[in-house]
């Protein structure tokens, strides 16, 4: 029996039959379709997978690709080491699905650590492909709890310290939460790291980075988001008004030294706009006389001014926005300078309607923004007026006959 035995599990024939079992017990798993080329047991809870490539079973799309993947399990933790795995950034919502909805979510699947390094992750997209290196991630499980973290730098970057994201999966609570956080370790990480997974980020521009702090939770209202203290770079101003109703151009920088989102909605913000080398519409100039207050200090015979320097200031929270420029101190509250000289003002004195920024730069915000599309990824957060309030009317009274019989 035992030769028997021996001789069997030497057998191509039972490869076969241990790789396809692994096969359907991944994809039970995980919800995704693994292709093993080779599949090799290197020693008592220690195995070895070649040539892995990753699909969606239902739409056959290519989700990514790993070389090498080496399992070693001891004293019931897991470690998984991965060779040059490749990931399609359009398929990121299988990851964060993956990662949440069928692991962190399930209890069972996590009673035991789990480490996961490699070495170069590379990470696929239309805009350009971006590699993670020193990739270190954890899966630590507690009582009520589970715990990832997640710490990697970019390829071709000085990075004093590694960027680190952490996700928490709080059971403790009478509806579970979900807490995301992502710190870039003081080094700016490109957008084209999820340009594909969000599709309005684009509009930003190619060159667009983010650097600071981002804190997510996930509850059963949706996402709340907090980006207090992180900056946006090099946005290219006319692509985020590409078919908008006014024209604006240039090079910006956002610092944000709060910023609420709850429910996809903005509900605080405070902080700085630069704009560099653009030009403003006279429409927009216009818009602004009449809306924040600016002070044009040039003509309107032109179709638009062009400028070496925007900058204001803003802060919103319940009482309305509040704008100031800030190129300069002399004279107070310039707002736009060409060849050294200003070239509109603004300060606003008192608090403006919430809905005003939407206004200015959307009067038609009721209707799609971009050709083809229904939303905008800056105009889609701002607040909107409230709805006119519905005139009260008397309840019709239903008009009743009494007819009697003679």
């Amino acid at each position: 029996m035992t030769i028997s035995t021996v001789l069997v599990r030497s057998t191509p024939w039972f490869d076969n039959w241990r790789r396809d079992r692994l096969e359907t017990e991944l994809c039970d798993r995980f919800g995704l379709r693994f292709e093993i080329g080779v599949l090799k047991v290197l020693a008592p809870g220690a195995m070895q997978l070649e040539r892995v490539h990753v699909t969606d079973p239902e739409t056959g799309a290519d989700v990514g690709s790993i070389r090498v993947v080496q399992f070693t399990t001891r004293d019931g933790r897991l470690a998984l080491r991965l060779a040059q795995p490749e990931v399609r950034a359009a398929q990121l919502p299988h990851a964060w699905n993956l990662l949440h909805d069928r692991f962190l979510c399930h209890p069972e699947l996590t009673t035991h650590p789990v480490r996961i390094a490699a070495d170069d992750l590379s990470i696929s997209s239309t805009s350009g492909g971006v590699t993670l290196t020193d990739l270190q991630a954890y899966v630590q499980p507690h009582d009520f709890a589970n715990e990832t973290i997640m710490q990697f730098k970019i390829a071709g970057r000085e990075m004093p310290s590694p960027a680190t994201i952490s996700i928490t999966r709080d059971r403790s609570r009478r509806y579970p939460e979900t807490a995301w956080k992502l710190h870039t370790g003081g080094t700016s990480l490109p957008y084209s790291l999820l340009s594909d997974y969000f599709p309005q980020l684009p509009k930003l521009g190619n060159g667009c980075e983010f650097n600071g702090p981002i804190g997510c939770r996930l509850n059963r209202e949706g996402w709340n988001v907090d980006l207090g203290g992180s900056s946006i770079t090099g946005i290219e101003v006319s692509r985020v008004f590409d078919n908008l109703a006014h024209k604006l151009t240039g090079t910006a920088d956002v610092w944000l030294g709060q910023c609420r989102i709850e429910r996809g909605l903005l509900t605080g913000i405070a902080g700085g706009v630069t704009i560099r080398n653009g030009q403003l519409g006279d429409s927009l100039l216009q818009s602004a006389q009449q809306l924040l207050g600016v002070q044009s200090l040039v003509g309107s015979h032109r179709p638009a001014h062009p400028f070496d320097l925007m900058q204001f200031r803003f802060a919103m929270d319940d009482a309305g926005w509040q704008f100031v420029g800030a190129c300069d101190t002399n004279p107070a509250g310039i707002l736009a300078v060409h060849a050294s000289r200003p070239i509109a003002l603004l300060r606003t004195p008192q608090p403006l309607a919430i809905s005003a920024p939407k206004q200015l730069v959307a009067p038609e915000y009721s209707q799609p923004l971009f050709a083809g599309e229904a939303n905008n990824l800056v105009l889609d957060l701002l607040p909107s007026p409230a709805p006119p309030a519905r005139q009260s009317s008397p309840p019709l009274v239903p008009r009743v006959t009494m007819r009697t019989q003679d």
